[in-house]
């Protein structure tokens, strides 16, 4: 009988840090409904009923988006709500590449296929791309969740300040990280 995940059983730091992204990504959508409760006057019932109600990551993304950025815009923030949303759909295409893939040990080396990706090609049959990923750039992607959730606390906090409902906040800009890569690309 197999194992699951048996490609990880050489790659535990990996299966660990992905599963921890896997994880994540709720808590991404927990500080985004943060950010909406503190614009409807910490209202997070109503936020929560409103990100909720909306099937699939990317349409949560859109109506925060558009909901967060003209009370963002009045309040100074327009800039770094930006990087804070983009940084967000870097995420959800991280997270979703690896919650619908397939792994595989291949010539020594840790490989998944993108199932989704895979499966919106043109008529014809289906061309699986085995894609490599190792440890440093999971780790990277784990730090860059972290660094997405530390922008959605900071804005949230920021906001709450800039309206007068709180004097200051121990939160602190995040300094920018470039956004790693889905995967290792091969030469």
């Amino acid at each position: 009988m197999r194992t699951l995940l048996f490609a990880f059983e050489e790659f535990p730091e990996e299966r660990d840090a992905i599963g921890n992204m896997l994880l994540a990504y709720g808590e991404i959508e927990f500080a985004l409904i943060s950010c909406i409760g503190a614009v409807l006057d910490d209202d997070m019932d109503r936020a929560l009923r409103i990100l909720f109600r909306v099937r699939g990551e990317g349409a949560r993304i859109e109506v925060s988006d558009a909901i967060l950025r003209p009370a963002f815009a009045k309040v100074g923030l327009a800039p770094k709500w930006s990087h804070a949303v983009g940084a967000m759909r870097v995420c959800k295409n991280i997270r979703n590449q690896f919650a619908h893939c397939h792994w595989q040990m291949l010539g020594g080396q840790l490989k998944f296929m993108d199932l989704d990706t895979d499966a919106q090609s043109p008529e014809g049959d289906i061309r699986l791309s085995f894609l490599p990923i190792d440890g440093p750039l999971v780790q990277r992607q784990l730090s860059f969740f972290e660094y997405t959730l530390d922008w959605l606390y900071y804005l949230q906090a920021e906001y709450q300040v800039k309206m007068g409902r709180k004097a200051s906040h121990d939160f602190h800009e995040p300094k920018s990280i470039a956004a790693p890569p889905r995967y290792i690309q091969e030469k």
